[in-house]
């Protein structure tokens, strides 16, 4: 756990060293100096049964971004096929991600560490292993997660199950 608490910081702070950092202060102005303990996280489930998040930066609910956030995995989570509006840019802290897209690339196992970007293109984000998966994510655009088929056709939205199923 401590070595994990050392990376965290190391990269948090290498990620605001590289500019990945809040641009949103007053011309002139300083900014604010800010220390978030990983005690003081307030994780919320992204969708039920899903990953947890931390939003830093912004919120899932903001109308423009940036926004920064840790999201957890579970051991053999699969986002399946979905698209952003933005690209963004991810630091893995614990576990091992496959970033899968629909680019000619191969997807390649990304430890403790690793880095990746993801343009906004159709991809699926998966946690494998048998260890929690921890990442920070950076995004300059709004937050937004749309799921689509393979081809990047979105699903349609589901609603609340009908009053009968819920017997």
């Amino acid at each position: 756990m401590k070595t994990t608490r050392s990376l965290l910081v190391l990269t948090v702070g290498g990620l605001a060293a590289l500019g990945f950092g809040v641009r949103v202060q007053a011309k002139g102005a300083a900014a604010p100096f800010v220390q978030l303990p990983s005690g003081e996280l307030k994780w919320e489930e992204f969708y039920p049964g899903g990953p947890v998040e931390s939003f830093v930066v912004g919120s899932k609910e903001a109308k423009h971004g940036p926004t920064a956030f840790f999201i957890k995995f579970k051991p053999g989570f699969d986002s399946g096929w979905h698209i952003h509006e933005s690209e963004y840019s991810g630091v893995i802290l614990a576990g091992t991600v496959l970033e899968t897209n629909k680019g000619p690339e191969a997807p390649k196992p990304l430890g403790p560490g690793s880095y990746y970007m993801q343009p906004k293109t159709v991809h699926k984000t998966q946690c494998i292993g048998t260890a929690e998966c921890l990442v920070w994510i950076f995004e300059e655009g709004k937050f937004s997660f749309t799921p689509t088929t393979e081809d990047g056709k979105p699903l349609p939205k589901q609603g609340p199950p009908p009053a009968s199923a819920a017997k």
